[in-house]
């Protein structure tokens, strides 16, 4: 976890570690909490760990990005018709847009004492040109953010960055803004762990 603290001292931000797990650990004394959101858990695992399962998830969304309810993608499609007034069709290019789990996943571990998958924090606009700097100067290549509203934190931070092993860069979504407490001038990045390595 060293390597964890020095990345943070670079580059700013308290770090979430993730972890996706494809066999049910010994969750020890972590928080197992129920009716809450991927992003909101996100913000308790600031104070401490944190384990997700199927039946802890609220949300439509991270349900559908981590392949834990096949049919989210119907009630998703009808509640942004709804709330929204958005067109089926856009919708369901919006959804079909965003990063979806399709290995079988039985938890999720916040904070928790295994090396992670990827990290997470919100940022300072300046603290994401910095990373996006070393970035280029380490690998020689730029960091390709695919924006979206939908589904921002769970599917295009958490998922995305899982599958591509890159760097993903998001302004969050309304939900996420207001259950995950990001603050205003904070934008969300996921790191994957073997990418955040080289930058040491």
């Amino acid at each position: 976890m060293e390597n964890i603290k020095k990345f943070a001292r670079k580059f700013g931000g308290s770090w979430v570690r993730v972890k996706f797990y494809k066999e049910m650990p010994d969750i020890g004394s972590a928080a197992v909490p129920t009716d809450i959101r991927f992003c909101e858990a996100l913000h308790k695992a600031k104070t401490s760990s944190v384990f997700l399962t199927q039946s802890s998830i609220s949300c439509l969304g991270a349900k559908y990005a981590f392949g834990w309810d096949k049919y989210a993608q119907n009630r998703i499609i009808q509640e942004c018709k709804e709330k929204r007034n958005l067109p089926e069709g856009v919708v369901k290019s919006m959804i079909e847009s965003v990063p979806r789990l399709k290995e079988r996943l039985v938890a999720i571990g916040l904070n928790t004492y295994e090396l992670p998958d990827i990290l997470i924090s919100y940022l300072q606009p300046g603290q994401v040109m910095r990373l996006i700097k070393y970035h280029q100067t380490r690998l020689g290549k730029n960091i390709h953010a695919d924006v979206s509203c939908l589904m921002s934190v769970c599917g295009n931070i958490a998922v995305r960055s899982y599958l591509s092993q890159q760097i993903s860069i998001s302004f969050g979504c309304d939900d996420s803004r207001l259950y995950g407490k990001i603050p205003r001038d904070r934008l969300v990045v996921g790191v994957p762990y073997v990418l955040m390595k080289t930058f040491l």
